[in-house]
This record gives structure tokens, sequence and C-alpha cells, in this order.
């Protein structure tokens, strides 16, 4: 056949160190857009919010299963066991 077997791969660039490598990073962080203090805050406001409505439903109806399971299926568990 014609074709190589051989699967491109993409170049890898040179190892470079420690120090170069924490300066590459630096200069991209301050091409970064960030966001303001008022929608950092916001935002994490929202969040909270949701996330303590979230934790109340799941509360909430898992202390209504449980109930439904012991109260109505299994019935009223017994502290002591029955007498011989």
């Amino acid at each position: 056949m014609g074709m190589s077997s051989r699967v491109a791969t993409p170049l890898r660039e040179a190892r470079q160190g420690p120090v170069a490598f924490s300066q590459e990073a630096w200069a991209e962080l301050r091409k970064v857009t960030w966001p303001s203090r008022e929608t950092v805050l916001r935002l994490t406001l929202i969040v909270l919010v949701i996330s303590t409505l979230i934790a109340a439903y799941i509360f909430v109806f898992d202390n209504i299963f449980t109930a439904t399971i012991t109260n109505g299926i299994v019935g009223s568990p017994t502290a002591t066991p029955p007498a011989p």
C-alpha cells in the first residue's frame, strides 16, 4: 500500500523550567478580564441561596420519606424485644 502507517502527532514544545512557566502563566493571567467585586459577591450570594434552598428541599422530603416508611410501612419500631 502506498499510505504510511504513521499517525500525525502534535508537535510538543520544548520543556521549560518552573521560572519560565510561572512567567508565562502570570502573563496569561494579566490578559484575563476579571469580574468586578460586585459581580462576584452577587453571584456568590445566588449560589449560596440556591444551595440552601436545595438543601432544605432535600431535608424536608427526606424527613417525609423517612416518616412514611417508618410509620406507614414498617410500623413503629419497638425499643425492647417482646418477652418470651
